[in-house]
């Protein structure tokens, strides 16, 4: 060994360590503010990035341990436990098997206001849907789905909608009737949100006498939380929206789907789940990744699970998939569903 790499080595060494400390620092940081997500805004911001906090944990601790820095390779594998934990962790499933009638459902956030709408159209015609929930739908974007009236001849009145829906649901199902959810807070002025829907639905050449409804389906749409004043909004929106499904009667089955602008892993949203008391239709604790960022696609598609599908706890879950790009910056989900 020379003298400069005797000298090195433990430079080396030293400058390791420090870019270890600053790194389980940050680390450290963020997990605290996820672990408090439920009352921190930027908190519940770093969910939507759970995965990508795991990794670099996870980096940090094998780099800690090559470059024998125990204490800190100690430091990191308790963040990369913190933080991997909500990730594997089993969830609650849907029933194992019922007899009832079998359909398909789909929610798709179409990207409003682009002039391309084949794909979107393509997918949604020839993919066997019996009902879809779409998010930013304005009423220049309606313009464009005539061809999707053939596959689903009913849809909520057009004095519902409105000029411009933003939240839209086209069926195959027979719509007993339709309305928005109340006392939802909106905040248009910030951007895409819209009203969610309720939605009775008789499947096909089953309405009884009594018109009593086979399905009830709800679509969603909250805020993006990009400022404190959306996050408030969106948090609001989902908690009424979730006490509303709870107070269904009991033994209706219930399908919840749409851009819930929330992940996974925010507390908001397993608020959601616990207050409605629907499952997640995914069955995983890490989702595919749903929404993302166009200018990267087609290198990775890096972004967040937050287009979910919930379900009552008395369907049975056949089959989940998030499907292809259809020129979205959000990938659609699909799941076959079986009604009690």
């Amino acid at each position: 060994m020379t003298a400069f790499e005797f000298s090195a080595t433990p430079t080396r060494r030293k400058l390791s360590g420090s870019v270890t400390v600053a790194v389980l620092t940050a680390m450290a940081i963020a997990t605290l503010a996820r672990l408090n997500a439920d009352t921190l805004y930027y908190g519940d911001l770093l969910t939507f990035f759970l995965p990508a906090l795991f990794g670099i944990c996870l980096v940090t601790a094998v780099v800690a341990l090559i470059a024998r820095h125990r204490i800190l390779a100690a430091a990191a594998v308790i963040l990369t436990l913190l933080n991997g934990f909500p990730l594997v962790q089993p969830i609650e499933r849907a029933a194992a098997a019922t007899s009832g009638r079998e359909l398909r459902v789909a929610s798709s956030n179409i990207l409003g206001n682009r002039s391309d709408y084949g794909d979107l159209i393509a997918w949604s015609t020839k993919s066997g849907i019996d009902v879809l929930g779409q998010q930013e739908v304005s009423g220049y974007a309606l313009r464009y789905f005539d061809a999707l009236r053939t596959n689903f001849p009913y849809t909520p009145p057009a004095d519902l909608l409105g000029r411009h829906p933003e939240v839209m649901a086209w069926s195959g199902w027979k719509i007993l009737k339709a309305e928005h959810v109340k006392n939802v807070p909106i905040l248009p002025v910030f951007g895409w949100g819209g009203a969610p829907l309720r939605l009775e639905l008789a499947a096909p050449g089953e309405l009884d006498a009594g018109g009593k409804p086979a399905l009830v389906v709800y679509v969603l749409h909250p805020t993006t939380p990009r400022s404190f004043d959306q996050w408030i909004d969106r948090n609001a929106y989902l908690e009424v929206v979730a006490k509303a499904i709870a107070a269904e009667p009991p033994g209706m089955p219930v399908v919840a789907m749409g851009d819930f602008n929330t992940p996974t892993w925010s507390p908001f949203f397993q608020s959601f789940l616990k207050t409605s008391g629907l499952i997640d239709a995914s069955g995983t604790g890490w989702p595919a990744t749903t929404r993302f960022s166009r200018r990267f696609a087609k290198l990775v598609h890096f972004g967040s699970p937050v287009d979910h599908i919930l379900v009552s706890r008395d369907i049975e879950v056949k089959r989940f998939e998030v499907g292809p790009d259809i020129g979205s910056d959000h990938f659609p989900v699909f799941a076959d569903l079986r009604l009690p």
